[in-house]
């Protein structure tokens, strides 16, 4: 394990680095991966990938994480938190598999569980919440099983290809699911 930041039984969530940026600037280019994170408007190349991580590094409002197996050490996705809100106690939550595993659901499953500790027991925030394109059934199914609820549905929010489709509010707040 390199520079472990949240630790489970097959994964561990470690803070993004330099050789990283060859493998997250191929993954931007998969259009699932840009459809997901909003990266319609621009392509992200080496040298934007490069000024991201800088930009993180030192931001007080973004926190950006690779999701890596504990089997193999391989970097196979990204977790992050953006719009860290501390006076309102929220933040918002993004991640992506760039790697399409068999096991994708249940690394995608630990890493966000790992996260939701994270901001609720480390951090203390009272309030996570993501944008989710509604077609996603698999990655809103997992969000609801980790304690999430679809707040709103966000009509014809983006279009792709030319096609309109609705954006799903999801969040969690703290406790919630708790007896």
């Amino acid at each position: 394990m390199r520079n472990p930041f949240c630790i489970g039984a097959d994964i561990y969530l470690r803070p993004l680095e330099p050789e990283d940026v060859p493998n997250l600037a191929h993954w931007t280019t998969q259009p699932a991966i840009r459809a997901a994170l909003d990266l319609f408007y621009r392509p992200l190349d080496q040298v934007a990938t490069e000024l991201f991580l800088e930009r993180t590094e030192g931001d007080m409002h973004d926190i950006a994480l690779g999701i890596v197996t504990q089997e193999t050490d391989s970097l196979i996705g990204f977790i992050g938190l953006n719009c860290i809100d501390q006076e309102n106690s929220h933040l918002q939550l993004g991640f992506f598999l760039g790697e399409q595993k068999t096991d994708g659901e249940r690394y995608l499953s630990a890493a966000v569980g790992l996260i939701q500790c994270y901001v609720f027991e480390v951090l203390g925030m009272n309030r996570l919440w993501l944008y989710v394109d509604a077609a996603e059934a698999q990655t809103i199914n997992m969000l609801e099983q980790q304690g999430f609820v679809r707040e709103a549905i966000l009509r014809q929010d983006r279009c792709l290809n030319g096609r309109y489709s609705d954006t799903v509010v999801m969040g969690q707040v703290r406790g919630d699911g708790e007896e």
